[in-house]
């Protein structure tokens, strides 16, 4: 995937100007830190971005031998924390906790004469991060694109089984590739729409309101694998062939409930996932009718629909399918009043629990997308005390299982580093941030904001899974993603996709990576390159992206809305 990012325009000096806001109430010089350092290499990992002053702030010291004594933040002086033990590339690691932090300003943690990477404390830490966010989805869009001033794939489609021209024109292109999933489109426009944003989200809802022209008929994806052939191009130069000829017609595929794909097949067993997805999006939206439409057409066809492999055997493998027939119920229940709705909620949401992904030690590709059933806390809004007590007790019961995991690390890491796993991280903060609004429980505050801090350089790398974000700080910077390699531009704002383990690396591994700069931080563990070739763990994705823009938004106006 490719990030926008010019070398130093006005983006970046804006970006500059709110670090420099950040920083207005100066922090105190440094008080000495005690223990002289002890031999060998030593790193601090922080979020690089910043902390709200109510967060919990906790620093990761990781080095060859164990250290012992204080450190200071500001006028702020802690302990340094019990050696946790080898884990990933390091064998000592500390944890640092500052949380009792709470002036405004810029800060760098000091032992002796080591220091961090400069970081912001303040309720406007995230100001400059959601519109970089924003400036990603709009690189993003397919059809006409408000960053690059061209169109592209305005042919789409050719629906595979009748052989009809459908339009399908608009969306987004995935990540890096030029194909369109509509697994994670109608996930993103409903996201959107409930983060507040509401000309994105409107961007698309004018394609998922295509996607289901009569009540037997959704599609489930546009364009196929066979964009991944060379010549590697820009989306509007695309000349990719789907049997309509270079640069022809792309794709269509129908979700027909059943496996699909001419020559590799997925496990399709019906439509709902899709179907409910688009309901929530539609309804969310103000495309009352159709909603209604898919959502009946989810409760006559359960099941998943899958994406479409063509020339390779990978699809997103989406297991789960009450969590959206909920989410579109509970929202037709808020635009309509209908209580059928309200009681079809209800009943899903008890098929779906808790989160069957949380705490377990991996998971397929997608294969519990979207990771956190927002459609709980909807519900919960609308629902009787005893339900809400249950969907609480739901979100309680995922996050328990990720917090005795996440105890096993110094990163309080407590998801799989599957391919995606940014996607896993982004969904236990949000979850443990809705619980706490919907419960008043706090328990899962510290968890959450690990989760979070790790996509902004709490971890081993100490690097930003934000192409180019923070501004000036150490951030994914040859993603891959054609804008990149193409044009050297800087998709700016796309959340890459994060480490994975070596194994699921060395699998996915079908070229060269290069000199490696991260090569020190790279263990058995988990593996993580900051390359174009990398496309497990380098390649900036758009539901990511969106569920990242959702996350801060909830952290509130001081986020920068």
């Amino acid at each position: 995937m490719v990030a926008l990012g010019l070398p130093f325009t006005a983006s970046r000096w804006l970006a500059l100007f709110a670090l420099a806001a950040c920083a207005a109430a100066p922090a105190l010089p440094p008080a000495p830190a005690a223990a002289p350092a002890p031999r060998g290499e030593a790193w601090l990992r922080v979020n690089l971005v910043g902390y709200l002053p109510g967060d919990p702030k906790v620093a990761v010291l990781s080095a060859d031998e164990p250290w012992r004594g204080t450190f200071a933040v500001g006028d702020f002086t802690g302990t340094i924390g019990p050696d946790l033990g080898p884990w990933g590339p390091f064998a000592h690691n500390h944890r640092l906790d500052f949380s009792a932090l709470v002036t405004p300003g810029t800060y760098t943690i000091t032992i002796g004469s080591l220091r961090s990477p400069p970081f912001c404390i303040g309720d406007d830490a995230y100001a400059a991060v959601i519109p970089a966010l924003r400036e990603f989805l709009r690189l993003q869009r397919c059809g006409d694109n408000p960053i690059t001033g061209e169109r592209c794939h305005q042919q789409d489609g050719i629906d595979v089984s009748s052989g009809e021209r459908v339009d399908l024109v608009g969306g987004w292109h995935d990540a890096g590739d030029r194909l369109k999933h509509m697994i994670t489109t109608t996930y993103c426009t409903a996201a959107l729409q409930l983060a507040g944003e509401r000309e994105e989200a409107e961007h698309g809802a004018r394609l998922v309101a295509k996607l289901h022209p009569d009540p037997d008929t959704i599609y489930v994806q546009i364009g196929d694998d066979r964009d991944h052939l060379p010549p590697l191009t820009l989306w509007h130069l695309d000349r990719s062939d789907y049997g309509h000829g270079p640069g022809g017609a792309r794709s269509a595929w129908p979700a027909t409930g059943a496996p699909q794909g001419p020559k590799h097949k997925n496990a399709s067993t019906g439509v709902a996932n899709l179907a409910g997805r688009t309901a929530a999006a539609l309804a969310l939206c103000g495309r009352v009718d159709l909603a209604r439409s898919a959502l009946e057409l989810a409760l006559r066809k359960p099941g998943v629909a899958m994406s479409v492999p063509v020339r390779a055997p990978y699809y997103y493998g989406e297991s789960s399918w009450h969590d959206d027939v909920e989410w579109g119920a509970i929202e037709l229940f808020v635009v309509t009043g209908e209580r059928r709705y309200l009681e079809l909620a209800i009943e899903h949401a008890r098929a779906a629990g808790a989160s069957e992904w949380m705490g377990a030690d991996g998971h397929g590709h997608y294969e519990f997308f979207p990771y956190v059933n927002l459609a709980h806390c909807r519900l919960h809004a609308h629902a009787p005390a005893d339900v809400q007590g249950e969907l609480a007790g739901f979100y309680r019961q995922g996050l328990e299982r990720v917090r005795q995991r996440a105890a096993q690390n110094p990163y309080d890491l407590g998801t799989a580093l599957v391919w995606c796993s940014t996607n896993d991280a982004i969904a236990v903060a949000t979850q443990a941030l809705l619980y706490e609004r919907m419960s008043g429980d706090p328990r899962y505050r510290v968890l959450g904001t690990a989760a979070r801090d790790w996509l902004f350089g709490r971890n081993p790398w100490g690097v930003s899974f934000v192409c180019g974000v923070p501004a000036g700080g150490d951030a994914a910077s040859q993603p891959h993603h054609p804008f990149w390699k193409l044009l050297g531009r800087l998709p700016k704002g796309g959340l890459v996709d994060g480490p994975v383990t070596r194994a699921i690396n060395a699998s996915l591994k079908f070229a060269d990576f290069g000199e490696d700069r991260l090569a020190r931080f790279q263990s058995d563990v988990a593996v993580y390159h900051d390359v174009f070739a990398d496309f497990s763990t380098n390649e900036p994705i758009l539901d990511g992206t969106v569920s990242l823009l959702y996350l801060l938004s909830l952290q509130g106006p001081a986020a920068g809305r």
